[in-house]
């Protein structure tokens, strides 16, 4: 990392930590960690999604076309097992981060500040499309049920075409309210920006309550 990107980085880091930031901070850092860090790690991995915004590799996808196979298999009458996890959990979110920071001997954030950085990469990667042989197979979007935010994977099942939402990354919601099985998505396009040194969640403008 030369002398400018470390600059970068470090007031990056500076907002961050004094939670005066907005989610355009977070993706200039994951791009700016983006080289740095090990291959296949959760910061490289959602770096890469933020960066490529269709994607047609990598754990995300991996793990939605997954979710794919089991429907196909079920549909035709062939044993499948289904494994639903996050992809990364905001544990191994928070370990990748501090890693690379480390290793560039920035201090590292505290769990909280890893969250609000989960949080953001999770608003990034709203609308990003999972490409399989060519086609569509899924796209990502961001929900909340009871306690926590999702990035949420939805894939339409096929013959029948039902739509099925399932969590791809979870971090505790202490963003908005809560929701519940009958309003898990937002009204629109989410918006993730520091408000009076808090981490909010605005659509249209409007703070999410």
């Amino acid at each position: 990392m030369d002398s400018k990107e470390k600059f970068l980085v470090d007031e990056l880091c500076r907002r961050i930590t004094e939670q005066k930031f907005h989610e355009r901070d977070v993706l200039a850092l994951l791009i700016l960690l983006r080289g740095h860090s090990a291959v296949e790690s959760p910061v490289r991995e959602l770096a890469d999604f933020i960066a490529h915004r269709e994607k047609d590799r990598g754990a995300l996808k991996k793990y939605v076309q997954h979710v794919v196979a089991y429907g196909q298999a079920l549909a035709n009458g062939t044993a499948a097992q289904l494994k639903i996890d996050p992809v990364f959990t905001a544990a191994a979110f928070r370990d990748s981060l501090n890693s690379v920071l480390a290793g560039l001997s920035i201090r590292v954030f505290p769990k909280e500040r890893t969250d609000d950085v989960l949080a953001c990469t999770m608003s990034l990667l709203q609308d990003v499309r999972l490409i399989h042989e060519k086609r569509e197979i899924g796209r990502l979007g961001l929900a909340r049920l009871a306690g926590d935010l999702w990035l949420s994977g939805s894939v339409i099942m096929q013959p029948k075409g039902v739509q099925v939402v399932f969590p791809v990354l979870i971090v505790p919601n202490r963003y908005s309210a809560p929701g519940n099985a009958e309003r898990l998505g937002f009204s629109g396009l989410v918006e993730a920006r520091c408000t009076k040194e808090k981490l909010r969640l605005y659509v249209g403008g409007r703070e999410v309550t």
